[in-house]
């Protein structure tokens, strides 16, 4: 720096700021001046010469770091300096590699009072019992995925359609760094119109029904404000301001009147006792009650328009906006599913109530309005109306997860089932006006996909450009629909299309250039032919570089309970992550799930691993047979939630698994019922009409706490500490009862999460958890485990 000589204390070159970012900088040969080089290299002129190189670790390492040269040496790995000691005039350092994909980044500076050239040699030591082709360097930017990618690549969180279908607002998100922001994009070729960077965590964005103008709420200390942004006029304005305990809300379709809900919590007397009043109110929030208010625009006269012991909620208006469709929850324990909805019609001019259904049907879902008010499009299980949509044999429980839809005319309370027959299961339902079709989301076997009906059942399946769509929205005067979703191997894209004309076409690839350069395994469909004849369903992952007659390990997982594990990209239990790091990975999707057909799912009914266990293990073996790649002594298996009990019952039927994993698995069954939050409403479907005093070969018999003694599979539990879905007492007896019995078993608890890991850091930390326990039982590789766990108390 300027004058650096006048002052004695100045600090050295090696200590002064990188003019690169080590953190963000990606090497790319040709690009920003990267170029290929030999080491070691002789270095030219004065200015600091930066070298990189990519290390592509095949497993958990910590080689040798030394750089030679007569000159100030810096380096960076992944961002993060690394301490680098000077021995016999070279600088080492221990690096600690993960399997996967890192950059080394070197900065050697010219030193003016040294007289030797300026030039740099770079070596990496592995420990000797460790060989060579366990650690890849290159320049090549090709590179595996990881759980940063999928963690911390930009993506859509939620998207809104104009009312013209011109335009589409997308809030979209990052972290590392942690980052929410808006951008509204033209629809049909996705070129940026508008962006707003810096926000407070923007949500909620609705297009208001007239003109170009969108609304989006922002929260300060719990309250918030819900803004209405003019893009012609460029110019935003307060609708609501600083609304405590804001719950959402919607325009009328008239554009003069927005409706918003307002929670209230019933205040605690504070004496420390608690008397329920009902099995939902061991739930901490059961005694909020949400009521729903009506502010003007732009006069914002507010008043309240529903009140009551019990939440109201709905944003459903008729066309005319003259009537708001209204939900109404109670307490039914006698009665599967053991609560019963109400479902309303308020009319706004006098705030009176019609109700819409019987009090005897429980099993609808969701009420939309069809193309007129006397017209209700319905979404419920195959049980609703006395089971008119059920396509089973008489004597079958029908799966009430089950999606139908119906429709149901209110002058003659009259319903027509639209799905019976039709196999995909209906998430969600609209009725779109421009197009004169029902639009929905349907569950199809291992995709999720968009379909077109008319009211007589016809249904069309779309193409909306990604195997498994996770969210879309439709214009209210346009035939255009905009859809986000994933592909097997394909992270987000966001698409638009026409229902008439098909065709879609991409908008958005928001992680585009965190993914440019990752290359992945191929996929492909496994179907298994079971020794009764019955065909399973399935895919399989290959191993990224797979080389064949090398034999790799496997790893198959499955959920098991009511929904199919689908092709989208990333999720919870990344495959292509587990397929990067050398594993074949395999996924049935056994008896029970949605989406093949009413038949299929009524199956999950009070299984409970009696005919799942058996389908898992002959598929895997079927895989085996069909891969003869695939080691079949280094097999792991692993499920979550259902899966995780699916993971425990298994490892009491086999010992076909080399290891097992279990994430918050149910090892008794009448402990989760009466313990989890949801367990008991879980079972009114998947335990129909079977209890624990009535069904003790179910409930003890399917349980694997009472099985404990034949687990002979190395296993591990993991469980996030505050689980309310599944507690973690049931890993807890398992773990227990293990221990006691000598066996192989290790449990991971995750402080201060829930049923499912959302924290950033601890994700990633359970994330590598998996994969190191594998590594240590399938490829016998233990460094990274204890690098984790061994020195943990």
């Amino acid at each position: 720096p300027a004058f650096a000589a006048d002052d004695s204390g100045s600090s050295p070159a090696a200590d002064l700021p990188p003019s690169l970012d080590p953190a963000t900088v990606d090497p790319i040969p040709g690009r920003d001046g990267w170029r290929a080089a030999d080491l070691p290299a002789a270095i030219d002129g004065d200015g600091p010469a930066w070298f990189a190189l990519r290390l592509q670790p095949d497993r958990w390492l910590q080689p040798t770091l030394t750089a030679a040269s007569a000159h100030p040496v810096q380096a960076w790995l992944d961002g993060v300096k690394v301490e680098l000691k000077e021995k016999d005039g070279d600088r080492t350092a221990e690096l600690t590699l993960t399997p996967g994909d890192h950059v080394l980044l070197l900065r050697c500076l010219r030193d003016a009072e040294k007289e030797e050239a300026r030039g740099l040699a770079v070596s990496l030591a592995l420990p000797d019992d460790v060989p060579a082709a366990a650690l890849r360097a290159a320049t090549a930017p090709a590179r595996p995925v990881d759980i940063h990618d999928v963690l911390d690549a930009p993506r859509v969180r939620d998207l809104a359609v104009s009312p013209d279908g011109t335009l589409v607002a997308l809030t979209l998100s990052s972290q590392n760094p942690d980052e929410r922001w808006l951008e509204v994009r033209d629809a049909r070729d996705g070129s940026p119109v508008e962006s707003w960077r810096g926000l407070d965590a923007p949500g909620g964005v609705v297009w208001h029904p007239h003109g170009r103008a969108l609304s989006y709420t922002q929260s300060d200390d719990g309250k918030t404000t819900l803004w209405l942004y003019d893009l012609d006029a460029r110019r935003a304005e307060p609708v609501l301001r600083g609304v405590e305990h804001f719950g959402g809300y919607a325009w009328n379709p008239d554009g003069r009147s927005v409706v918003y809900a307002v929670s209230a919590e019933e205040k605690d007397d504070g004496d420390g006792m608690k008397r329920l009043r009902a099995i939902e109110d061991r739930w901490p929030w059961w005694r909020t009650t949400s009521h729903l208010y009506e502010a003007t625009w732009p006069e914002s006269r507010t008043r309240r328009i529903t009140a009551g012991e019990v939440s109201a909620t709905g944003f459903e208006f008729d066309a005319a906006g003259a009537h708001l469709l209204l939900s109404r929850t109670f307490p039914d324990p006698q009665n599967r599913p053991y609560s019963r909805t109400e479902w309303s019609e308020l009319d706004l001019a006098t705030l009176t109530v019609e109700r819409l259904l019987t009090e005897e049907e429980r099993w609808i879902g969701d009420v939309v309005y069809g193309p007129d008010r006397n017209t209700l499009i319905l979404t419920g299980s195959p049980s609703a109306f006395g089971g008119a949509g059920r396509d089973l044999p008489d004597g079958v429980q029908a799966n009430d997860y089950g999606g139908q839809v119906y429709l149901y005319d209110r002058a003659a309370k009259a319903v027509t089932p639209l799905t019976r027959g039709f196999d995909p299961d209906v998430n969600q339902v609209i009725w779109h006006a421009p197009t004169k079709r029902l639009l929905a989301e349907v569950q199809d076997r291992q995709l999720v996909r968009l379909a077109a009906g008319d009211l007589k059942g016809g249904w069309t399946l779309l193409d909306a450009g990604v195997d498994v769509v996770s969210g879309w929205d439709a214009a209210r005067r346009a035939d255009v629909v905009v859809a986000q979703g994933t592909g097997v191997s394909t992270p987000q894209h966001v698409n638009a299309l026409s229902v008439k004309k098909g065709r879609p076409r991409l908008l958005l690839d928001p992680g585009a250039a965190r993914y440019e350069h990752v290359t992945f395994g191929a996929v492909e469909p496994f179907v298994a032919t079971l020794p009764d004849g019955a065909e399973l369903d399935g895919r399989v992952y290959y191993p990224r570089g797979y080389v064949p007659g090398r034999k790799y390990p496997v790893i198959v997982y499955y959920y098991g309970g009511t929904s199919p594990i689908t092709r989208d990209f990333g999720g919870r239990y990344p495959k292509n992550i587990w397929a990067a790091d050398g594993y074949f990975v395999y996924v049935p999707n056994p008896s029970g799930a949605t989406g093949y057909g009413q038949e299929y799912a009524a199956r999950h009914v009070n299984d409970w691993g009696r005919l799942t266990a058996p389908e898992v293990i002959a598929g895997a073996q079927a895989f085996l047979a069909a891969h003869p790649d695939a080691d079949a002594d280094k097999v792991g298996c692993i499920g979550a939630s259902y899966g995780g009990f699916l993971t425990m019952h298994l490892v009491t039927q086999t010992d076909m698994f080399a290891a097992a994993v279990s994430h918050a698995g149910i090892s008794s069954i009448s402990s989760y019922w009466a313990e989890g939050y949801w367990g008991y409403g879980y079972g009114a479907r998947a335990l129909a009409n079977s209890f624990p005093w009535s069904d003790p070969e179910l409930y003890v018999g399917q349980s694997p706490l009472f099985h404990a003694d034949a687990i002979t599979t190395p296993l591990l539990l993991l469980h996030g500490f505050d689980d309310t879905n599944v507690p973690k007492g049931e890993s807890d007896g398992l773990y227990i009862a293990l221990t006691m019995l000598g066996r192989d078993v290790e449990y991971v608890q995750i402080a201060g999460q829930d049923h499912h890991i959302l924290d950033h850091d601890k994700r990633i930390r359970w994330n590598d958890t998996i994969l190191d326990y594998f590594d240590w039982k399938l490829k016998g590789q233990d460094g990274w485990w204890k690098s984790l766990h061994e020195a943990k108390p």
